[in-house]
């Protein structure tokens, strides 16, 4: 495959065929033209200064995806990898960042894991988001350490007012089934919601003998002598639920909790001896959220908020029939924000504290630490102008005090024409791996590492007539003190840079979203590209309704990567198609399909694992009008 090529001559295709509710209070209104992530208050999508992207219940079902994972890969900036089959553990590399520069957020509340900093995406079934924000760019400013990459922020079902039940069953290739049932619902200020499902597939063999590799292109290596990989099917299954409930207990006070919950288990292929007997090897991974808000209106221009809650994130993996480890994080959680509508612009303060805490059957050293964090934000839209001006203070119990700063303009030209830019600080906290892991014969953590530090510089350049949206942005990001090798070390320095092109119009009755990215992502000291970050990717995604039939297909691909910091092992690029179809048979049932890589492309996204060849699933969602 011609990588550059063809990558971007399918963007400038594309291009000439010329497409929140809020979380931290938890606020059960849709707001379809706003968005909260890019300043921690309701803002109108046309006004934010930063790099964002939003995406709502509607364009999840249209998107045809299965997976959280799979709908990250088509929009811009955003890199995923897995290591293995279905279920199994992803990275997310965010405008190149390392995966544990990337917030995840679930109804305001953070979930990545203390140990090894990354978040559980892959744990996160489609069915009970109702919205995903994303937020590109560093925003520690706004969330402290974890977010030196970007931020993407979960919004879970939420019940509004009538009652709404729904019920997916749906079957397909690898003995694949998912069901699950939903009720929402509200009235006098009551609103409710219940969502509860299971996702299984037997999956495929995921990790694969040399022997055995399905295509001749790939650099040969082999195991050592007297070794192998079992050849079965390395299967996932995902238990979920969430559910809401909130009350309006005057016109000024509204009370709610939250809770959210998965339970999974991903089978792999361990490196055992051939002597050995075989053991369907596993990690069962556990994700939980449970929070609390409440909302006050103390006068017409001001808003108090207060949210608690925990996070957790379990692991038991089973390698062995006598290796097993449990490691299990604990995120305790308080914010109290104030937003006060001011003469000119809003201001938003508010202070945060966050309690870590890493526990199981592995001894570390520490196993707690404290971030008391205070925050101060000021926006406003004079005439053509919008301003962004924020700073954090965050106070660590390991490594002392941070301070971050952003300053954000943006200018409209025209209706139709606006630029912004922005820079910003950030810093990102070694994890308790990192830190305290304990040596076992490789090498173990090391607790005199210093936190990395970063300073992003971004503009971009928009265009929008309501029928097309075209968009540029440059971003070039320095990041020192990065952490790397094992054991780890703040030896290196990256300098991350790279643009992207959004597109998004109508033609002949179909919908077209279609983007490419180009990304220079280096290690400073070698001059070499950061792994698995390829220089340039791209995506395109045709919609079309007629009648009872709404239908599409969208294609994503990559240029060629390295495996490995050396670069010496090269994972080549790929391109991949996927389609669906969705008919309504009736006004309250709808048959749905979806056909994953169509053309049983053979290819790699991390060394030495298989990916799904063409597979294909069938659906019936029936939901009450």
């Amino acid at each position: 495959m011609k990588n550059r090529l063809t990558v971007t001559a399918v963007a400038v295709t594309c291009a000439c065929s010329a497409f929140a509710q809020n979380g931290l209070a938890a606020d059960h209104t849709t707001l379809a033209a706003t968005v909260v992530t890019a300043t921690r208050q309701v803002q109108r999508i046309d006004d934010v200064i930063a790099s964002v992207e939003v995406i709502d219940r509607g364009a999840i079902e249209r998107s045809g995806q299965s997976t959280l994972t799979d709908l990250l890969k088509t929009f811009p900036g955003l890199r995923v990898v897995a290591n293995g089959g279905p279920g199994s553990n992803a990275s997310i590399f965010f405008r190149g960042a390392e995966s544990r520069h990337t917030l995840l957020l679930i109804d305001g509340m953070r979930v990545n894991s203390v140990l090894s900093g990354q978040p559980t995406l892959e744990a996160i079934p489609l069915a009970l988001i109702e919205r995903i924000e994303i937020l590109r760019g560093p925003a520690s400013v706004l969330y402290g350490s974890d977010a030196l990459g970007g931020v993407i922020q979960v919004f879970t079902r939420r019940g509004e007012s009538g009652l709404h039940p729904e019920v997916f069953v749906g079957y397909g290739s690898d003995d694949t089934w998912s069901a699950n049932a939903s009720l929402f619902g509200g009235q006098e200020g009551l609103r409710y919601s219940l969502s509860a499902g299971q996702d299984q597939t037997r999956g495929f063999n995921a990790k694969r003998d040399p022997a055995h590799w399905f295509s001749p292109a790939f650099p040969p290596w082999a195991p050592v002598d007297g070794t192998s990989y079992d050849p079965d099917r390395d299967g996932f299954r995902n238990r979920y639920l969430s559910a809401s409930l909130s009350a309006d207990m005057s016109d000024r006070t509204e009370l709610g909790v939250n809770l959210f919950h998965t339970d999974g288990r991903n089978e792999y292929d361990t490196f055992r001896l051939v002597s050995e007997p075989r053991f369907n090897s596993r990690l069962d991974k556990q994700v939980s959220t449970l929070g609390a808000y409440m909302r006050n209106e103390l006068s017409a221009n001001w808003t108090s908020t207060i949210r608690l809650g925990q996070s957790q994130d379990r692991l038991h993996n089973l390698s062995s029939a006598t290796e097993a480890n449990r490691l299990r994080s604990r995120q305790n959680q308080f914010v109290w924000q104030h937003d006060v509508a001011l003469p000119v612009g809003s201001l938003m303060a508010a202070y945060e504290y966050v309690k870590s805490e890493a526990s199981g059957d592995t001894a570390y050293v520490v196993d707690r630490r404290r971030v008391h964090a205070w925050l101060l934000g000021w926006s406003a839209q004079l005439g053509d102008h919008d301003l962004q001006l924020n700073v954090r203070h965050d106070r660590n119990s390991q490594f002392g005090n941070k301070t971050t700063g952003m300053i954000g303009y943006g200018y409209r030209l025209s209706p139709e024409w606006s630029v912004r830019g922005s820079v910003a600080t950030a810093f990102n906290a070694p994890t308790f791996n990192q830190l305290y892991w304990p040596d076992t014969g490789f090498g173990g953590g090391n607790p005199d590492l210093k936190p990395e530090h970063a300073l992003s510089r971004e503009i971009g350049l928009r265009w929008d007539d309501g029928a097309t949206r075209v968009e540029l942005a440059y971003y070039n990001n320095r990041v020192r003190d990065l952490v790397a090798g094992w054991p780890p070390e703040n030896v290196n320095r990256a300098r991350i840079q790279g643009a992207e092109l959004t597109f998004e119009t109508t033609v002949a009755g179909f919908a077209v979203r279609a983007g490419v990215d180009w990304l220079d992502a280096k290690d400073d000291a070698t001059g070499n590209r950061l792994p698995r970050r390829a220089r340039e990717s791209a995506f395109v995604q045709v919609d079309r309704s007629v009648g009872a039939w709404n239908w599409g297909a969208d294609w994503h691909g990559e240029g060629k990567r390295y495996e490995n910091p050396a670069n010496t092992v090269t994972l080549h690029g790929y391109g991949v198609v996927n389609a669906y179809a969705h008919y309504r048979v009736a006004p309250d049932w709808r048959l749905e399909f979806r056909v994953n890589n169509v053309f049983d492309r053979k290819y790699e996204v991390s060394r030495g694992y298989a990916t799904a060849g063409v597979n294909g699933f069938v659906g019936i969602r029936f939901t009450p009008r």
